[in-house]
């Protein structure tokens, strides 16, 4: 379902709009003990600093305490990868729901030792956005 090369994104596409994915992501993520960190609208702060405007496009920045800190006690520089990212923003008339996939940002670090918790992190966060389409 990725778009990137190599496999490394998790994307769905939805006919709901980028505020109303936002809203329904945010509170399944509650649900399974993630948060939401930052919220970044780019759409906004480009529009501010360049004038440019562009469709609606979040960043956000989701995370487990729990699996955060299991983490960062096993390797301080996983924050490199912290927190997961996903992206909801418009393309061709539909919503576009993007996870960077965990197991491919841990590949990035050289990491050894947190591949089955980017595994398990990844799976819970896929179950969460495809959720959102069925």
């Amino acid at each position: 379902m990725g778009k990137l090369g190599g496999n490394i994104d998790y994307t769905i596409t939805t006919d709901n709009g980028v505020e109303e994915v936002a809203e329904m992501l945010q509170e399944s993520l509650k649900e399974k003990g993630y948060g939401i960190l930052s919220r970044i609208d780019v759409q906004k702060i480009l529009k501010e600093k360049n004038d440019q405007t562009i469709e609606p496009y979040l960043i956000l920045d989701v995370c487990n305490p729990k699996h955060a800190g299991n983490a960062i006690q096993t390797h301080k520089d996983v924050g490199l990868v912290l927190p997961c990212k996903i992206s909801i923003y418009r393309e061709n008339d539909s919503t576009k729901v993007s996870l960077l996939k965990p197991t491919e940002a841990i590949k990035l670090t050289g990491l050894d030792g947190l591949d089955e918790l980017a595994g398990s992190v990844e799976v819970e966060l896929q179950q969460t956005i495809k959720s959102m389409i069925e």
